[in-house]
């Protein structure tokens, strides 16, 4: 049983070109990533994990039909994968396996037909005795077919469409294949990476993560000090967004009160949000960028707040929700949209920051105009910087 361990094979045989050229595809078209088994891929589907194996039946050693010491090493081969799917699964029910194997034509001479049918039987037999949601795929790369061994459709789009693109190429050679392979890849590189800003703008300047949080927990903690000494929190009274002073006067507090928080709660659940989010969107803009995305969009938020409430707001949220809407912009209307969709896990993200704004329209307390406010001006603002990309990449004739 053989494994693949990379995208490409040197070898020359069918079955290979064939095997690498579908990891090829699963990776350029159907966006699945590397997976921690050899020959795995996978593609995570909000709270769900589509899994796939691609193994190789090589062809017999001796060139003959094979013999019984080679499909014992076979079936070794074939049930060591079931197992080690079965024995890392924590949650059977959110993934779902395929396990696609490429036989060699040689291995399908004389008895080898019934053999190999045999044993992909029996190995989807274990998978499902082990609890799993998987199917098990026979690809023959000479005839140009595949076979579900369970008799069932192959329900995922992606994999079955993957299938047939790669079995569309069977009249190639295996090097003709290998060489497919690899340009596909090169290109699915070239398209991921142009998603991301330049390494060099990305650490610029200080990072605005690091800052916010190291930022935002000092002033609590100090507040929170001062507050315990003296029964109040000087820190909440100079800074917080108080929009009679701000008419006064006091324009700084449109900014400080992104600074502030209520509780500990309040401030590790405003962390913990702009972590996730800043990690996830920040490989995608420059560091420069970020700072604007996130200190504009507070600012449209407590902007909101001051045209339209009287309420004293403090928080980072509406400053958070500024990324959420770069994130949106990103996935909706920014260049290469589907590619950057498919780039990382983002729709659970995105579906955190819909949560976020509809969850404040029920919960008393919380500051809508500056999580909307937010969110809006974050949205622009990756609109305005998106505009300027593209600007900065015509070329004039």
């Amino acid at each position: 049983m053989d494994n693949i361990s990379d995208y490409t094979y040197t070898g020359a045989e069918k079955c290979r070109g064939t095997a690498s050229l579908l990891a090829a595809n699963l990776v350029s078209h159907a966006f699945f990533k590397r997976g921690i088994t050899p020959g795995g891929y996978s593609r995570t589907e909000l709270n769900s994990v589509v899994y796939t194996e691609i193994g190789i039946i090589p062809a017999p050693s001796s060139g003959q039909a094979p013999s019984e010491k080679e499909f014992s090493a076979w079936v070794s081969g074939v049930y060591g994968i079931a197992d080690r799917l079965i024995s890392m699964t924590a949650r059977p029910t959110a993934v779902k396996y395929y396990l696609i194997f490429v036989v060699d034509g040689a291995c399908r001479t004389g008895e080898g037909r019934q053999a190999v049918s045999e044993i992909f039987a029996a190995v989807q037999r274990r998978m499902e005795n082990g609890g799993l949601i998987a199917e098990t795929i026979d690809i023959d790369p000479d005839a140009g077919t595949y076979t579900v061994v369970s008799g069932r459709e192959i329900t995922h789009r992606k994999v079955r469409e993957e299938i047939e693109r790669t079995l569309g190429y069977n009249t190639l050679s295996g090097d003709e294949q290998v060489r497919l392979a690899r340009s596909s890849i090169d290109e699915s590189r070239q398209r991921f990476s142009s998603l991301e800003a330049s390494p060099a703008s990305r650490y610029k300047g200080p990072s605005l993560l690091i800052f916010l949080i190291v930022a935002n927990v000092l002033i609590f903690v100090t507040g929170f000090f001062i507050e315990l000494t003296t029964g109040t929190d000087p820190l909440v009274e100079w800074g917080i967004q108080d929009n009679n002073l701000i008419f006064a006067g006091e324009w700084w507090r449109l900014i400080t009160s992104m600074f502030l928080h209520a509780s500990w709660t309040h401030l590790l659940s405003n962390m913990l949000f702009l972590l996730m989010l800043g990690r996830s969107i920040g490989p995608y803009y420059s560091n420069f960028q970020l700072w604007l995305i996130y200190f504009l969009g507070g600012l449209a938020g407590n902007l909101l707040g001051l045209a339209f409430s009287n309420a004293l707001s403090l928080g980072a949220s509406g400053a958070i929700m500024g990324l959420g809407g770069a994130l949106l912009y990103r996935m909706t209307l920014g260049k290469n949209a589907r590619e950057f969709r498919q780039a990382g896990n983002f729709t659970w993200l995105a579906f955190s920051v819909i949560f976020n704004l509809l969850y404040g329209l029920f919960e008393p307390g919380i500051d809508n105009y500056g999580h909307f406010g937010g969110f809006a001006g974050g949205f622009l603002v990756a609109l305005f910087i998106g505009i300027a990309q593209n600007d900065k990449g015509k070329k004039v004739s």
